[in-house]
């Protein structure tokens, strides 16, 4: 062959290789191409917390220490998702919640509409086994809560303050309850070296029937006054919080103003079980780990 061209052949032929060679290199470091739709990856997430002590509303829970988990769907301010924890107020001593709603952001205000089915596997109407509602007048347990809330954050404003306000409402409390109303204000600061300072302050009302109104009473299993019917009190939180390599860590202090008609519904007195239901609206510091997946 002529020299010539077996070189100019030897040159193409090295040109394709390379050329070969820095495709295959660009092709495995591209990066994938990212998934859209409803369910794309990135709509999914989980959250594992261990804590203390599970307090709602200022009231525990568990009167004790609590493992609880999410599993999360978001999508175009859509949500979706369903939340467990241990409890005391269920004869499985378990509790799994249920949420969904929608979210979104008009004139820099955040708006949240949605709803939570509080549910108790395992709870048995008749029976009690701590601090669950069981007697002859079969109280649920399950109940449903409507929620309307905004935010805003002064993002240009030293500390960058948030500001909210939510109020849930049910149409049947726990244990057969009937309406109850929750009203709750919040307030957050971001301080040096991104630590959260926060606090948020509610009014509960419980209008009462199975377990602390008329129903219960006229059954003569409950009449703590003369004219107690369900119950009301305020409730308040104040902690810190700090993210470290992913795991947030917060310390809070938490509890109720304990009124005469919340600590007749949280008498003082020793469960045959053990426990003492005045013990659980006591305020008390609450440590708690979490991280998000």
């Amino acid at each position: 062959m002529n020299k010539r061209v077996s070189g100019a052949v030897a040159l193409a032929f090295a040109t394709l290789t390379t050329s070969a060679s820095v495709l295959a290199q660009e092709a495995a470091t591209a990066p994938a191409p990212e998934e859209t739709g409803l369910f794309a990856t990135k709509n999914f997430s989980t959250t594992i917390w261990l804590t203390t002590d599970y307090m709602f509303r200022g009231i525990s829970n568990s009167d004790g220490p609590a493992i609880q988990g999410s599993l999360d769907w978001t999508y175009n301010g859509f949500y979706l998702g369903a939340w467990a924890s241990n409890t005391e107020f269920s004869d499985s001593n378990f509790e799994i919640d249920y949420y969904g709603g929608y979210k979104w952001t008009w004139a820099d205000i955040g708006f949240n509409v949605g709803g939570i089915y509080y549910t108790y596997p395992g709870e048995h109407k008749h029976l009690s086994e701590g601090f669950d509602p069981g007697s002859v007048l079969g109280p649920d347990a399950d109940y449903f809560e409507a929620l309307i809330g905004a935010s805003y954050t002064f993002t240009n404003a030293p500390l960058a303050p948030s500001i909210g306000v939510q109020y849930n409402y049910s149409p049947d409390s726990f244990g057969s309850e009937s309406d109850a109303h929750a009203v709750q204000g919040s307030l957050g600061f971001t301080l040096p070296y991104e630590i959260g300072l926060y606090g948020n302050v509610g009014y509960q009302e419980i209008e009462g029937d199975e377990i602390t109104g008329n129903a219960a009473r006229n059954a003569g299993l409950w009449a703590p006054t003369p004219y107690h019917n369900g119950y009301d009190y305020v409730y308040f939180a104040v902690g810190l919080n700090k993210t470290v390599k992913g795991f947030k860590f917060d310390v809070s202090y938490q509890g109720t103003d304990e009124p005469r008609d919340l600590k007749d519904a949280y008498a003082d007195i020793v469960l045959p079980g053990g426990g003492n239901p005045r013990d659980l609206i006591e305020g008390r510091v609450v440590f708690q780990v979490s991280r998000s997946f």
